[in-house]
C-alpha cells in the first residue's frame, strides 16, 4: 500500500508541472499577441525626446498634391523644429529734454530671433524656447572738433622713423587728417534688448476652414540696457574757454558725462499663435502679453581730457574721472510681442519666410540715467517709467523633420 500511494503522489506532482508549464506558455503567448495587437493598431506609441532618429532628408523635394491631400493638423510642427529670423527694429528714442522729438523718433538697430520647440504628436502639447537679440540701434550726434596743434610739423601716422616730427602713438593723431581732430559725440538713442522665453503651448482641433490655434503660458527674462553719452568741448583758441590761472592761457578740455541704465524684467506671459495654411504658404500670427517688474540700476560718471600747451611737446596732459555714482529701483512692467509671418514651402522639410514683429514694453523702462544731483545739468537722466517700441521686419527660415 505504501508502495501504490508513493507512486499516487509522484503522479499527481507531475501533472501539476504539467499544468503549472502548460498555464505559463500560454499566459507567454497570450501576453505577446496582446503586444502585436496593440502595436499593429493605426496609432504612433508615446513620443520620447530623447529617443532621437534623424532624418537628413531636408531637401527632399515637395509636391502641391502632397501638400493638398495633408491635413491641417498633419502639416504643423511635431517631433523638434527650429526658426531663424534675421531683425531690422526701429526702436523709440529715450523720453529726455535734451532729444528732440523723443515720443516720434525712431531709429533702427538688427538683431536676431532663435526658437527652438519640441511638439508632441499625440497628446497635442510640448515647450517652446526663443531669443530675441536687437544691438543697437547706435544713434549719435557727432562733430569733428579741431584741436590744438601741439607740434611745430604734423604728426605722419605712416612715417616709422619719425622724420615728420614727433609721433606719440597714445595722443590721439587721428591718420588721413591734416588736423588732430576730437569727435564730439551726443547720444540720441542707444540701447541693446535681450529676451528669454520659455513657453508652455497647446495645440487644438482645427477650426472648419483649416486654422489652427495654439494657446502658450510662460516666463520671459527681458534685459533693455540703454547709454547715454554727453560730450562737450572747450579750447582758448576759439574762445569757448578762458584764461586758467593753473592751466595757462592755452588748453584744451573734453567733459565726458556718460550714464549706463540696466533693466531686467522679470515677467510671467501667456498668449496664443494662430497658423493657417493654403496650398504651399503658411500664414502664422504670434501674440504675448507679459506682467511682472523691472529692476532697475544706473551708473553714471565724468571724465575730463585736459591738454596745456600747443608747442612741440605739450606741458602736461591729465585725465581725472570722478567716482561712479549708482542708483537703484523697482518698477512694474507691462507689455506685449505681436509677430505675424508668411512662410513658402521651399522644400520637405524647409520653409523660408518674412514677417513683421512690434515690441512694446509700455511702462516701468528706466531710461537716461538719474538726474544730475548738483542740479548743474537738468538736460541729464530720464522718468524711471518710461515705454519703449521696437517695430520691423524680420526674414528668416524654419526646419522641421
Amino acid at each position: 500500500m505504501s508502495l501504490d500511494k508513493s507512486n499516487f503522489m509522484k503522479m499527481v506532482e507531475h501533472a501539476m508541472s504539467v499544468r503549472k508549464l502548460t498555464a505559463s506558455l500560454l499566459t507567454t503567448i497570450a501576453m505577446l499577441g496582446a503586444i502585436a495587437t496593440g502595436y499593429a493598431q493605426d496609432h504612433v506609441p508615446p513620443a520620447d525626446p530623447l529617443a532621437f532618429d534623424p532624418d537628413f532628408q531636408w531637401f527632399r523635394p515637395v509636391y502641391d498634391m502632397d501638400l493638398a491631400d495633408l491635413k491641417p493638423k498633419k502639416r504643423a510642427n511635431t517631433g523638434w523644429f527650429a526658426t531663424y529670423d534675421r531683425l531690422a527694429l526701429y526702436a523709440s528714442r529715450p523720453e529726455l529734454e535734451k532729444i528732440q522729438d523723443a515720443e516720434t523718433e525712431m531709429d533702427r538697430g538688427w538683431g536676431h530671433r532663435y526658437e527652438v520647440g519640441y511638439m508632441l504628436p499625440d497628446v497635442e502639447h510640448g515647450w517652446m524656447f526663443t531669443y530675441t537679440n536687437l544691438g543697437g540701434p547706435g544713434k549719435y550726434d557727432i562733430v569733428a572738433r579741431e584741436r590744438l596743434i601741439r607740434f611745430g610739423v604734423v604728426a605722419d601716422a605712416d612715417d616709422e622713423e619719425g622724420d615728420s616730427g614727433p609721433l606719440i602713438p597714445s595722443d590721439g593723431n587721428t591718420p588721413g587728417y591734416d588736423q588732430r581732430l576730437y569727435f564730439v559725440a551726443n547720444s540720441l538713442n542707444a540701447m541693446e534688448y535681450d529676451s528669454f522665453e520659455l513657453n508652455k503651448t497647446w495645440r487644438m482641433e482645427p477650426y472648419h476652414y483649416g486654422g489652427i490655434l495654439e494657446p502658450l503660458v510662460g516666463f520671459r527674462w527681458a534685459k533693455l540696457d540703454d547709454y547715454v553719452v554727453n560730450q562737450d568741448y572747450r579750447t582758448t583758441a576759439d574762445g569757448t574757454a578762458l584764461p586758467d590761472v593753473f592751466l595757462g592761457d592755452d588748453y584744451e578740455q573734453l567733459t565726458t558725462d556718460s550714464a549706463t541704465t540696466k533693466n531686467d524684467i522679470l515677467a510671467a506671459q501667456f498668449g496664443f499663435r494662430y497658423i493657417k495654411f493654403r496650398n504651399r504658404f503658411t500664414y502664422t500670427a504670434d501674440f504675448r502679453g507679459f506682467v511682472g517688474g523691472s529692476l532697475q540700476s544706473a551708473m553714471t560718471q565724468r571724465q575730463i581730457d585736459t591738454t596745456v600747451g600747443i608747442d612741440e611737446t605739450p606741458d602736461f596732459v591729465t585725465t581725472s574721472r570722478t567716482r561712479p555714482l549708482f542708483e537703484r529701483n523697482e518698477q512694474f512692467v507691462i507689455g506685449f510681442d505681436i509677430r505675424g509671418e508668411l512662410a513658402y514651402q521651399l522644400t520637405r522639410a524647409i520653409k523660408i519666410r518674412t514677417g513683421f514683429q512690434v515690441i512694446d514694453l509700455a511702462t516701468g523702462i528706466w531710461r537716461g540715467g538719474p538726474v544730475d544731483p548738483t542740479g548743474t545739468n537738468q538736460e541729464r537722466g530720464g522718468s524711471q517709467d518710461q515705454d519703449v517700441v521696437m517695430v520691423g521686419g524680420t526674414f528668416g527660415i524654419e526646419l522641421n523633420r
